[in-house]
């Protein structure tokens, strides 16, 4: 009786396997591709409209020029480390 049993387990779970290979599967897969599409076409779509937020930019203020310094260091970089010793090698 328990062959038997054994035997209606294995066949209900290789059947089982072949229904979810033949119908779910495929379904997971599709729905997977069509999220990963549609994820690229919003990338694609939102980096065309930054490109033409930037021409449209770069045509508003064409000619314009802006120069940006540096300032003025105060405090220099070493101040506070100390004396330099210059020493020569003896052998």
């Amino acid at each position: 009786m328990q062959i038997l049993r054994t035997i209606a387990i294995i066949f209900i779970i290789i059947y089982g396997f072949r229904l979810l290979a033949r119908y779910v599967f495929p379904w997971l897969l599709k729905r997977w591709m069509k999220k990963k599409m549609g994820q690229f076409q919003n990338q694609g779509n939102t980096q065309f409209q930054e490109r033409q937020q930037a021409q449209e930019f770069a045509k508003e203020h064409e000619g314009e020029v802006k120069i940006k310094s540096r300032g003025n260091k105060t405090k220099s970089e070493t101040g506070d480390m100390g004396d330099f010793v210059d020493y020569e090698e003896v052998d």
